[in-house]
């Protein structure tokens, strides 16, 4: 039976529809309750008290010889896409499978035979957007401290930087999955998942900083610029998990930062060793890009926290 409803207006453009008093009673719904809505194709929408899961599907991708290099693309690409099941044709496809298995989270062997492998990709029903994040940032924090050590006293951090840039760029990879997967449209999720590109971008600058760090390690002016990165960063991330506006913190770090970049660089000027001057201006350039992606993390705070003095 049709029960007609008037689209009103709340705040500055938040249309709502009000629910039959009778199915609220018989549902027991409460204020707070989550109901949900999913737009069909003919136009219509349908509500629901139950979150519907869209249905994951099976894609074929070829790995014969001189196709890997695009395979392990398309793989990628199949995943982040919500691909439940990725069927691989071909030879070679065991090592095919476990390259995947390395850079994607969740990626399971569950048939093999002759040239054909099936991967199954595992749900992660208790993961969300915020919690992707954070273990993101956590990751990069712990990558800044091993980066610090390094050009501190010299300590080879070479293969724990790498395992852990692996792990960031898994997150990230998860994060647009579950874009797919749950349909996200939101501005809030639009934004967040431009900051965590970014996140991803800070991991890739603090991998290189230290591959170069075994060339002029230890070096304490580096390490002391390498923690004005991270309080940069930090505070950077800070506005983005409380959804507040930055109140300073990050323009007083980043004025820090600046003044021990003048005495880098000014030492840099100094140095007499042509080659050893430009591994280390190499390095501080990439300290500058770590600024530039912390900026960007904070834009996309700013961002949100606007977005939602709109609803």
């Amino acid at each position: 039976m049709d029960i007609p409803r008037k689209v009103q207006l709340t705040g500055r453009n938040t249309y709502i529809v009000s629910l039959p008093h009778e199915w609220v009673g018989r549902w027991k719904i409460a204020k707070g309750s989550p109901v949900y809505l999913n737009e069909n194709k003919d136009g219509t929408l349908t509500l629901s008290l139950k979150e519907s899961k869209k249905e994951l599907w099976t894609c074929t991708i070829d790995v014969s010889s001189g196709a890997a290099e695009a395979a392990m693309r398309n793989i990628v690409s199949a995943y982040v896409a919500g691909a439940g099941t990725i069927v691989l044709k071909g030879r070679g496809v065991s090592t095919i499978a476990e390259e995947a298995r390395r850079v994607l989270s969740g990626v399971e062997i569950t048939d093999e035979s002759g040239d054909t492998l099936t991967l199954r990709i595992l749900t992660f029903d208790d993961i969300n957007m915020d919690g992707i994040i954070k273990r993101a940032f956590n990751v990069t924090q712990s990558m800044f401290n091993l980066a610090i050590s390094a050009y501190r006293d010299g300590t080879d951090v070479s293969v724990e930087i790498s395992r852990k840039e692996d792990d960031v760029d898994r997150l990230y990879l998860l994060l647009l999955r579950n874009l797919c997967i749950e349909g996200y449209t939101s501005k809030d999720s639009i934004f967040k998942s431009i900051a965590t590109k970014s996140i991803e971008k800070v991991s890739d600058h603090l991998e290189d900083i230290c591959t170069y760090g075994k060339q002029v390690a230890p070096n304490e002016l580096i390490a002391g610029l390498l923690e004005r990165s991270k309080e940069v960063y930090s505070s950077a991330h800070e506005a983005l998990s409380t959804n507040e506006l930055d109140r300073g913190a990050f323009a007083q770090a980043k004025k820090a930062y600046l003044a021990d970049f003048e005495k880098v660089d000014g030492t840099l000027k100094k140095e007499k060793n042509t080659s050893r001057m430009l591994v280390l201006r190499s390095i501080a350039e990439r300290c500058n890009k770590v600024l530039r992606y912390s900026e960007d993390i904070l834009e996309s705070a700013n961002d949100i926290s606007f977005a939602k003095m709109q609803d």
